[in-house]
């Protein structure tokens, strides 16, 4: 049962971006051989030069049959040298699906994640979730602003613009799953308007989608 246990809970942090065979699952591991009824694990990742995020992973023990899950997980992202700028989030986490380390980055950092969703009805379907900073829950989290994928069209917002990736189907591809992702993308533009290498993030508020300078580092762009 243990190594079963350990198993599904290892392929969990390996899908939601926490790595595989490091010292996190090793910790892990040596956790669920001591059996406590709920633990934590700690770790933590350096996306760029300014910032640092932080994570604490909570497991807990099911009373019917001694089975661990990992349930949630709360994302601190520190700004070094500008502690007003930081930001708190929980991730919670259900049957091993939900927002990966990167896509908490990107959030925390104010842009847009692509997510296939499940409403309370059990009904999945796709949308563009974003943090709204100017709000939180009673659990002192920031809420959430939703975006179904039929109000914003990623590809009719890139149309708008000459870029050089658009026109190869692997980049294209890598393109549009970046940006889903939430990440800052590096793009050559050859148009009038913008020429050489920007960086751009889905903006699905706006339908459209930011540019940025190269050299430009965003903090909390939305």
């Amino acid at each position: 049962m243990q190594q079963n246990n350990l198993d599904f809970l290892n392929e969990n942090l390996k899908y939601l971006g926490f790595g595989e065979r490091s010292l996190l699952n090793q910790h892990l591991e040596a956790q669920i051989l001591r059996d406590p009824p709920s633990f934590e694990l700690y770790t933590e990742a350096f996306y760029e030069s300014e910032t640092k995020l932080e994570a604490k992973l909570c497991f807990t023990r099911s009373a019917r049959d001694d089975f661990y899950f990992f349930n949630k997980y709360e994302a601190l992202l520190r700004y070094a040298g500008e502690p007003d700028k930081d930001r708190r989030q929980t991730f919670y986490i259900n049957k091993g699906q939900g927002i990966t380390f990167k896509e908490a980055f990107n959030l925390l950092q104010g842009r847009a994640v692509f997510k296939l969703l499940t409403s309370r009805a059990g009904i999945q379907y796709s949308a563009w979730i974003q943090l709204n900073f100017g709000e939180k829950d009673k659990r002192d989290n920031y809420v959430y602003s939703y975006f179904r994928g039929h109000r914003f069209d990623l590809e009719k917002a890139l149309g708008k613009y000459v870029i050089r990736e658009m026109a190869f189907e692997d980049l294209r591809t890598n393109l549009f799953r970046s940006l889903q992702r939430g990440n800052l993308h590096p793009v050559i533009f050859e148009g009038p308007e913008y020429n050489g290498k920007h960086l751009i993030e889905a903006n699905p508020l706006l339908n459209s989608i930011n540019i940025y300078p190269a050299a430009t580092r965003v903090v909390g762009a939305a």
